[in-house]
């Protein structure tokens, strides 16, 4: 006879933890399907997998734990998003089959990351055809060796793995869009955390708080807390991910890869940045040694492109009737950024064109 499956909810007054918990079986409620999960290899793995890439080391050298030098990873980031999926499973009451569903795939959406995350991300893509979203149905189907002992895991508890890959991969709105909606439990965990990066609080509500406001709205009081996360998701765009340091970062990691790209194969892929930096010290070396912009200026003539993201609350679209799709709406603009002024603060963003089409952003 199979034993019944526990109950996965959590105390909604218990504080978000963005660094590992302590007790790992507590904060699973001793899901044994989960407690496996975390246990994998490929799981372990994001251990080793900072969770900005490029701009950790670039921001944050030496991390000590205080505001704005704190370094965090995959690792901890899938935990944390995890807690805010068990908050919604208990909100709505949730079937224990649906519950586990919806926790595998959150503790599981990050699992296809490469080292230095999206620093890299681009560059594999390029020249191998993996992306993290390839990477993760991969390793979820037991299609790389990596990934054979999540997929056993997976089927020795019953889970239906294409209706998994299909959540974490955002094809068709599960859980009322919490996976593949512009407020998802990814995003609203991944932009709550790079407050920490900040030297300043935003004063934003807590990850539990956003979570529920957009689970319940109730009134007008949830409306502001879901409202104010969005617009704390373009402070932190402007602040961190298109900084000039970011953005720097980000670019001198792509380029570094491209001019070493031979040294390299598929399965380079599936490093953690330790593995990676053992292969390439001068890698790190240069992201430490805030020297991006010098060794960007000695491989390319002229400016470096980007894609800078603005994101807005459209003010006509429903809140209350889950209009998300049209509320909470993003603008992204190709740039160029001079890299030959060697003063960051003079250093000029040029806007180009803009695109209309929203960006699909479930991943930070």
């Amino acid at each position: 006879m199979k034993q019944p499956l526990p109950n996965l909810a959590i105390p909604e007054s218990e504080t978000h933890v963005f660094r590992e918990p302590a007790n790992l079986a507590r904060a699973v409620n001793a899901d044994p399907l989960l407690l496996e999960l975390i246990y994998t290899q490929a799981f372990q793995r994001l251990r080793g997998i900072r969770f900005l890439g490029a701009i950790d080391y670039c921001r944050i050298p030496s991390p000590n734990g205080k505001q704005g030098s704190t370094r965090y990873t995959r690792f901890e980031h899938s935990l944390g998003v995890l807690q805010l999926a068990q908050i919604y499973c208990s909100k709505r009451e949730l079937n224990p089959l649906e519950r586990r569903l919806a926790c595998a795939a959150a503790l599981l959406h990050d699992i296809g990351h490469p080292p230095l995350s999206h620093s890299m991300e681009a560059v594999f893509k390029e020249f191998f055809g993996i992306d993290h979203h390839s990477a993760s149905e991969d390793i979820i189907c037991g299609r790389v060796n990596i990934g054979d002992e999540v997929f056993k895991v997976l089927r020795s508890h019953s889970v239906d793995v294409e209706e998994l890959v299909a959540i974490i991969s955002g094809h068709g709105r599960f859980f009322e869009g919490f996976f593949d909606g512009p407020i998802n439990f990814d995003t609203i965990e991944g932009i709550l955390r790079c407050e920490n990066y900040t030297s300043r609080s935003l004063a934003t509500s807590s990850p539990q708080k956003v979570t529920i406001a957009a689970i319940e709205r109730a009134g007008t009081k949830d409306q502001e807390i879901v409202d104010g996360f969005w617009r704390t998701k373009d402070l932190v765009y402007k602040s961190i991910v298109n900084s000039v340091d970011g953005v720097l970062a980000d670019f001198s990691c792509k380029l570094f890869l491209r001019n070493n790209i031979t040294r390299i194969d598929s399965t380079s892929y599936f490093f953690t940045e330790q593995q990676l930096f053992r292969k390439f010290p001068h890698m790190r070396q240069l992201l430490i040694s805030g020297s991006s912009r010098k060794y960007i200026k000695d491989h390319l003539d002229g400016p470096i492109g980007f894609v800078s993201r603005h994101y807005f609350v459209n003010q006509e679209a429903d809140f209350f009737s889950r209009d998300d799709d049209g509320r909470y709406q993003q603008e992204r603009k190709h740039c160029s950024l001079d890299v030959e002024n060697d003063e960051s603060e003079r250093m000029e963003i040029l806007f180009s064109e803009q695109e209309g089409d929203l960006f699909n952003d479930n991943s930070i």
